[in-house]
C-alpha cells in the first residue's frame, strides 16, 4: 500500500508551520515593543535568529523542489 501524495494545501501547512514555530522562537527573545527581553542575550538571539535564518533557508530549497509536481 503506498501513502497518498501530499496535497498542495497540506505541503504548504507543514512549511507554514515550520515558519511559524521559528519566528515563535525569535520573538520570544523581545518584549512587546520589539526590544530584547531583560535577562536575555544578545549573543543567544543572535544565535538563535542566525540558526532559525538558516533552517528557514534550507527549508525554501526544499519546498521548492516539492512544489514542482504541482506546476505539471
Amino acid at each position: 500500500m503506498t501513502d497518498k501524495p501530499e496535497t498542495l494545501k497540506e505541503l504548504v501547512a507543514r512549511y507554514a508551520e515550520a515558519y511559524a514555530k521559528r519566528e515563535a522562537g525569535i520573538l520570544a527573545f523581545l518584549d512587546d515593543e520589539g526590544e530584547l527581553k531583560e535577562g536575555e542575550s544578545y549573543a543567544a538571539y543572535d544565535e538563535h535568529s542566525y540558526d532559525a535564518w538558516s533552517d528557514s533557508h534550507g527549508d525554501l530549497g526544499v519546498l521548492l523542489e516539492e512544489l514542482k509536481p504541482f506546476l505539471t
